[in-house]
């Protein structure tokens, strides 16, 4: 029986979250609230999620941690530490249309632009922004500004504004003009080099040795193309046989490298493990 790609099952759960997060303000509107909220803090049954980022600036500001914010923040950094970066490969609406914007865009340029690539620290790039925006907030506001530039929350406030206020928010503009750029320029521009919700995930990731990644073992790489499919698998240009540090932090865990290597070896898999095994 042939083995169900990891692409295939993130697409599933990724099109469910976003679609989860369309109708849930209709589904609250109806009754249903056994989930409820947004990306800012959801909550599932007794359960509450909350975004590490929103709460790191209302705990500056306000100087008070409430017991139960920091269980919903915990319990989301838990999973970064253990799995990875993975809410945004698996979870993320927004993450679901930049990838399917970028597969689009790669199969509309000409090969010979889809070639070009920016070459950049990335993450160095996106923990600037980072700072800079707390830099921005500690000194002149007293709201968390950075929670209006969370795309997977403009997402699902979208829905919000739509279907309990009957207005259309204005950041779906904003929302386009990124992705038309991505469209453009061929490369996951927000993702890659500004998205501040990522860099609490990922730096909690970096600190766990053993934390689950992909794991490349190179006595059984057996491709000689240039570039190698896994490397043309990765929608944010990351080199699956060559990630330690801060660039194995960003990886997200999306596993298409992992189903690109599949006719070519296996030398990339899932696993816990302190580093790349050879």
């Amino acid at each position: 029986m042939k083995r169900i790609k990891i692409h295939t099952w993130r697409r599933v759960i990724q099109t469910g979250v976003a679609g989860l997060f369309i109708i849930l303000p209709i589904l609250n509107q109806a009754g249903f609230n056994f989930i409820w909220g947004n990306f800012l803090n959801i909550h599932i049954g007794c359960l509450t999620f909350s975004d590490p980022l929103a709460a790191f600036q209302v705990i500056l500001k306000n100087h008070y941690l409430p017991i139960g914010l920091l269980i919903g923040v915990g319990m989301v950094l838990a999973i970064a530490f253990f799995l990875g970066t993975v809410f945004c490969s698996w979870i993320c609406p927004f993450g679901l249309l930049s990838e399917l914007i970028n597969s689009f865009s790669s199969r509309v340029w000409p090969k010979r632009f889809r070639n070009k690539r920016i070459q950049t620290r990335d993450f160095a790039v996106k923990a600037t922004v980072f700072c800079t925006g707390f830099l921005v907030f500690w000194s002149f506001f007293n709201t968390p500004i950075l929670n209006q530039v969370s795309m997977p929350f403009q997402y699902s406030n979208i829905f919000q504004y739509l279907f309990m206020q009957k207005d259309l928010s204005p950041v779906i503009w904003f929302m386009g003009v990124i992705l038309l750029l991505e469209f453009i320029f061929q490369t996951r521009l927000w993702c890659r080099w500004i998205c501040p919700q990522s860099v609490l995930l990922s730096v909690v990731k970096r600190f766990n040795p053993f934390g689950f990644k992909i794991v490349f073992k190179q006595k059984r790489c057996i491709s000689n193309k240039a570039p190698f499919p896994c490397q043309q698998a990765c929608s944010l240009n990351l080199d699956p046989k060559h990630m330690d540090g801060w660039s194995l932090a960003q990886c997200t865990n999306c596993g298409d490298c992992v189903d690109a290597c599949e006719k070519t070896g296996k030398a990339l898999v899932y696993k816990f493990s302190l580093g790349n095994e050879m």
